[in-house]
């Protein structure tokens, strides 16, 4: 196993855990192929369910200390292009080693980049503005 499937099971495995902590019942499909690693089960009213769907992904830790990084699209293979979630999954499940903490973000919200950053320290010039907070993000 390569490092990058190690990382990927590793988040995977936590946000897994992080979730049956929280009493989701949580769905591993089948497929390895899938846009999506985890689903979990959302009872509506009126006795009918729903199906999340969740991207795993691993953070980093900035030089800094400051930020936690993650990637939002696909790693481009040989002869494809990389893409992103939108219409694929639901959230992103993100596990950062350095917090031991995992956060969860509405693919929604990430646009269209490569990368999406959580601040955990306010930056330098004091700016508050469009400022995606880790904390706000925790589950």
């Amino acid at each position: 196993m390569g490092i990058t499937q190690l990382r990927g099971l590793q988040a995977e495995t936590a946000i897994l855990n992080r979730l049956i902590q929280l009493g989701y019942e949580v769905l591993h499909p089948w497929n390895s192929s899938l846009s999506y690693d985890l689903a979990y089960v959302v009872d509506k009213e009126g006795g009918t369910t729903e199906f999340v769907r969740v991207q795993c992904k691993l953070a980093w830790l900035s030089n800094n200390g400051a930020c936690l990084t993650f990637n939002i699209s696909t790693a481009a293979e040989w002869g494809r292009k990389s893409h992103n979630y939108h219409g694929k999954a639901e959230w992103f499940g993100v596990y950062s080693p350095d917090t031991g903490r995992v956060y969860m973000v509405a693919v929604a919200e990430t646009g269209t980049g490569a990368h999406m950053v959580l601040r955990l320290a306010p930056p330098r010039n004091n700016q508050q503005k469009n400022i995606k907070w880790a904390k706000d993000y925790e589950l």
